[in-house]
């Protein structure tokens, strides 16, 4: 338990969420956390998911589908929760493990110069989600990290990786530095770490905060991801100018995964790895352009 608990917010963006959004609700309240205010932001759900959330104690506000995007509808939920000394940020398909929100939190407070923590993600069926599974233990290993200025001839582009799939901010740290870019579609979390590192705060690792995420993402949606990717980049080309290209971050995920797939004699899975990596680089190009 921390000790003079902070007052601290939850903040999930909703659409269509479906059925299974009262489990992962239920993981929330699994947690325990008192001083907890919680809200979704629905982007014009036409099923249960409002329902679902004021069930679960969540306020509920709304933004217009068509003006949606990630810098957005994060920013305004600072705004609502401004009353809060740090804010979580989930996504709806993301499951806590036990202590996930305590576990980060008291991770962010004993480090004051910490702007953002991001949780590790694992996947729900590592056999039937098998890239997944190797993506995530490239992104999300087992032992923390803090991240700083200092560390950006090491890490690269890595050093601003962040993750508002599982993650939590200070909140006045965080509106210092401009908060979160309204105009800003995708990759809000890089976005804002690499302010935060620019301006001499700490990006987090919490090994020991854990969520159940999975992607699944078919070769049109890896593209369209990448795609995404790409025009963020481009857009933001003072991100890669500070913190240098992917390029090398790419090549070693494939080239870590390759050993991997040799060494448990998983050979027939090689081509697999290598189209999904050329369908990535095919939509990080494209969206650069």
């Amino acid at each position: 338990m921390v000790i003079n608990e902070p007052k601290v917010g939850l903040m999930i963006p909703t659409l269509n969420a479906g059925e299974k959004f009262d489990a992962m609700l239920d993981c929330v309240e699994n947690q325990k956390m008192t001083n907890l205010r919680k809200i979704i932001i629905d982007s014009e759900s036409n099923d249960n998911t409002r329902i679902i959330a004021k069930k679960h104690g969540f306020e509920v506000y709304s933004i217009n589908r068509s003006q949606f995007t990630h810098g957005l509808v994060r920013q305004r939920a600072v705004d609502i929760l401004s009353d809060c000394d740090f804010i979580y940020f989930m996504t709806q398909d993301a499951y806590l493990h036990e202590f996930a929100f305590s576990n980060i939190l008291n991770f962010i407070i004993v480090h004051p110069q910490m702007m953002v923590a991001y949780g590790r993600q694992v996947v729900d069926i590592p056999g039937e989600n098998y890239f997944d599974k190797k993506d995530r233990e490239f992104n999300y290993p087992e032992k923390s990290q803090i991240k700083a200025k200092k560390d950006i001839p090491r890490l690269g582009i890595k050093t601003v990786f962040s993750s508002d799939t599982f993650s939590i901010y200070r909140r006045e740290v965080l509106e210092s530095i401009g908060g979160f870019p309204k105009n800003v579609k995708f990759a809000e979390d890089m976005y804002v770490a690499a302010q935060a590192i620019n301006s001499d705060y700490e990006v987090g690792y919490c090994a020991n905060a854990i969520v159940t995420h999975t992607n699944g993402l078919n070769y049109r949606e890896q593209f369209n991801r990448y795609y995404n990717m790409g025009k963020f980049h481009t857009q933001n080309r003072w991100i890669q100018q500070s913190f240098g290209s992917n390029a090398k971050s790419g090549v070693a995920l494939v080239l870590t995964q390759t050993r991997e797939l040799l060494h448990d004699n998983h050979f027939l899975k090689i081509p697999e790895l290598y189209v999904r990596s050329f369908v990535k680089y095919c939509g990080y190009r494209f969206g650069k352009l």
